[in-house]
């Protein structure tokens, strides 16, 4: 094709010149005979028929009079529009195709800067359809480096292209049948190996149980179910007008789980709940049941256990509330109050319609609607609430189920975030102003970039206190920065990091203000400094106090990147102490409780994925993406030729650091949040996890999992990836091991995980805390949430031994 239009390119600029001198020679035709002219309008109109044969169609666009001027028969052909039409304005630009309308821009860039331009897009025919052409525009430029004119060529390449996508679509239907042949296979296998039970019916009989199902019912072979009732094996069966409609209900594919009492072979009795779907091909009716005797146990004892779980609502800091249909059955202290009411009466008669706008109305109702239907969890969320005095504030909310008590209740906890995103809507303004600044603006993105990366792994407020006094002290390039606290009430003031010298001014304004009426992340100035509040706790405020005239916050994205890094301190400072509740409430809970209830524990578990995958999530759409911005503009900068060359080794060497810190922000991420783990499964996520962490570490990790069969659910799953996590971590921090052993396999209906080391070991007799710096005490608690065992031993080189047991599902 190439080569074609090469030679197609070659004729019609011969055409075109052809065609200007005619045009040009018209401009005389007063000096010219008739006879010429004749002449001249025959070879035109040969040259036209020829470029119409070869379906070639050229034109000319006037930038002065922005028209397309000279166009052939071909170039009407290939748009459909006539002449008339692009002489009443009709340009080309109104024919490209929407989503290649960025490449004609570019296009039209480089036609500007005087160069030639040759490719392929799409154009909308005037009947509608889609052309793609092949285009060739040549700019001609007047004295001062001006576009004045653009000549063109388009040859219609539609057949061509249509002829490479069926050439492509033939090979892609072979893929898919191998595909699916492979896929039929796989099927096989999953039904034999599945932990489901799955039972094939025709007209009221078994033909198929797999080995689960077997299981479950307690039977030595096939031969003891196949040709049997399935109602034969079941409790307290349905009456027969109820088995007919439950057959329509499966045939209608609206048949939902239920729950059953079966009995085995030996008359033993098993709760599974089940579920079926009709095959319209065979006639036959798949069974899916699952036994869920030990659950619907524990349901029983959760319910034995119902005063602990109120008084834990009791306690808790933030806003919960049970409701059954939509409708509130019970709110804690702290829900009362985010309403705005004192008394449980006042919640008689509401509903989700009384507190939630009504634009939103549908999409909470959905969702709960969902979480009563599939027992599931919901994603933690942020929403609107309307108190009962009708202020709407902003919420993050999550619902849980709570089956032992009924159908259709559950559990949302609300926690208001009204000030955190007032100062996340003041930090994004805040931003935006400093942006505008395009001289300080890079340095001033990098520090809140690497402030809030620092951010996320901190876990103490003397962390957070002494990162935000050391990068104050290097942006404003002062020593007179000072964190203070300062009790609201008796107004004692200790310094927390920074200078020992504060500014006597600066106290006087804030004993005038009084601490506790000071507004946060606001920056006040006085004669001899500023200070900024950045946040509250117990009773006390956090302050920063700059000392001295500090010239650097004459400039007002100065100013404003100061509030917006106290914003984020100040949102963590909120986080610390709604966590520093928790902790005591859960401290107090502890005194009386030796362990969290198992659903509190699970409960918190998922809340800690969620948070791992927003923060995850947030870094790699804002941090992530600015470094790779500015990264590509620098490399475009070292890259120019005329570069002054005592700039770019610095320059490299800057672009080198970007790379390094879009490489740590990667790693961060995958660690929150390890990517496409549900996608690949569990072996090959942990086998990316062993590649990586050998990079980074000086022993060797062999990895077993030839008897794993990946068949376990999303809890499980991301579970055994944090447990094998905090294992390594072990080995790279305490165990100075050379060599780790794991080893994955599936037994049963059980999944188990065993680490070996030839590491120091540990000691039982060490203390608790030295335990828990290891992680020993989270995975624990990770393992019990997964109704699992974990036994900690020295393994047979003297170094520590972990084995691990849990349930499949």
């Amino acid at each position: 094709m190439h080569s074609y239009f090469s030679g197609a390119t070659v004729l019609v600029l011969a055409a075109m010149t052809i065609l200007f001198l005619i045009i040009y020679r018209c401009g005389y035709q007063r000096k010219l005979s008739h006879r010429a002219l004749n002449m001249a309008e025959g070879r035109f109109r040969m040259l036209d028929d020829m470029l119409l044969t070869l379906d070639v169609g050229i034109w000319s666009y006037d930038v002065g009079t922005r028209t397309i001027q000279n166009t052939s028969l071909a170039f009407h052909k290939i748009t459909g529009y006539s002449h008339c039409d692009f002489s009443d304005g009709l340009s080309w630009e109104t024919m490209i195709h929407p989503e290649d309308m960025a490449l004609f821009r570019s296009l039209v860039d480089k036609l500007r800067q005087g160069e030639a331009v040759h490719t392929e897009y799409r154009i909308l025919h005037a009947e509608g359809d889609v052309r793609w052409v092949q285009v060739k525009m040549i700019p001609t430029m007047n004295e001062s480096g001006q576009i004045v004119r653009t000549d063109g060529i388009a040859i219609d390449i539609t057949t061509r292209f249509r002829m490479e996508e069926a050439l492509y679509d033939m090979a892609e239907c072979k893929k898919m049948e191998q595909a699916l042949k492979e896929s039929m296979n796989r099927y096989r296998r999953l039904v034999e190996l599945s932990p489901i039970a799955i039972a094939v019916c025709k007209e009221r009989k078994l033909m198929y149980v797999n080995p689960a199902g077997l299981r479950i019912l307690g039977a030595a072979g096939p031969d003891n179910i196949l040709g049997t009732d399935p109602w034969d094996w079941v409790f307290d069966p349905y009456e027969e007008w109820a088995r007919k409609r439950l057959t329509q209900l499966i045939r209608s594919r609206r048949v939902v789980p239920e729950e059953l009492s079966i009995k085995r072979v030996d008359g033993e009795r098993v709760d599974v709940v089940a579920t079926a779907l009709y095959d319209a091909e065979s006639d036959a009716i798949e069974i899916f049941f699952e036994d869920i005797t030990a659950r619907k146990s524990a349901e029983r004892a959760l319910m034995e256990s119902d005063s602990i779980n109120r008084h834990i609502l009791d306690i808790a800091p933030v806003a919960m509330f049970l409701h059954s249909d939509f409708s509130y059955i019970y709110a804690n202290p702290a829900g009362l109050s985010l309403l705005g009411i004192t008394d449980i009466a006042q919640l008689d008669g509401t509903s989700f319609q009384d507190v939630i706008p009504s634009d939103q109305l549908e999409f909470v109702a959905s969702e709960v609607e969902h979480v009563y239907k599939s027992g599931t969890t919901s994603e933690l969320a942020g929403n609107k609430l309307v108190r009962l005095d009708g202020t709407i504030i902003d919420i993050e909310a999550i619902t849980t189920p709570i089956p032992y008590i009924g159908d259709n209740t559950a559990l949302t906890i609300i926690r208001d975030v009204t000030e955190q995103k007032q100062a996340e809507r003041e930090r994004i303004a805040a931003e935006r102003l400093v942006r505008e600044s395009e001289d300080r603006y890079f340095r001033l993105q990098m520090s809140l970039d690497q402030f809030s990366s620092d951010l996320f792994g901190m876990v103490k407020i003397s962390e957070l206190n002494a990162r935000i006094v050391q990068e104050i002290r290097k942006v404003l390039g002062t020593d007179r920065v000072s964190l203070i606290r300062i009790n609201h009430h008796s107004l004692h003031i200790k310094i927390q990091g920074g200078s020992k010298e504060l500014p006597q001014r600066v106290l006087h304004a804030i004993h005038k203000c009084g601490p506790e009426h000071i507004p946060l992340c606001k920056l006040f100035e006085t004669c001899d400094g500023y200070f900024v509040k950045i946040g509250e706790m117990n009773g006390d405020s956090s302050i920063v106090c700059i000392g001295g005239e500090a010239p650097l916050l004459m400039i007002q994205a100065k100013k404003i990147w100061l509030e917006t890094i106290t914003r984020y301190a100040s949102v963590l400072y909120d986080n610390f102490r709604v966590i520093e509740d928790l902790t005591r409430e859960l401290e107090k809970l502890g005194s009386s409780q030796q362990i969290m209830p198992l659903w509190l524990l699970r409960l918190m578990l998922h809340l800690s994925e969620n948070e791992r995958k927003r923060l995850s999530q947030d870094l790699h759409d804002a941090a992530l993406q600015e470094q790779i911005i500015w990264y590509r503009k620098l490399n475009q900068i070292t890259s120019d030729l005329d570069l002054p060359e005592h700039l770019r080794p610095q320059l490299e060497e800057i672009e080198q650091g970007l790379l390094d810190v879009i490489y740590q922000i990667r790693i961060t991420c995958n660690e929150l949040r390890p990517p496409l783990l549900k996608e690949e499964g569990l072996e090959r996520s942990l086998e990316a996890l062993f590649e990586f962490t050998q990079l980074r570490t000086n022993y060797s990790i062999q990895f077993d999992c030839s008897n794993f069969v990946d068949d376990i659910s999303d809890d499980h799953l991301i579970g055994l990836y944090r447990i094998v996590q905090e294992l390594l971590a072990n080995a790279t921090k305490h165990s100075n091991a050379t060599e780790v052993k794991l080893r994955l396999s599936t037994q049963s209906d059980e999944v188990n995980l065993s680490y070996e080391d030839n590491g120091v070991g540990i000691d039982p007799s060490q203390k608790p805390d030295q335990f828990n710096s290891m992680g020993i005490g989270g995975m624990k608690e990770r393992v019990r949430s997964m109704n699992g065992k974990i036994q900690f031993d020295s393994s047979e080189s003297g170094g520590l031994a972990v084995y691990i047991s849990i349930t499949a599902k």
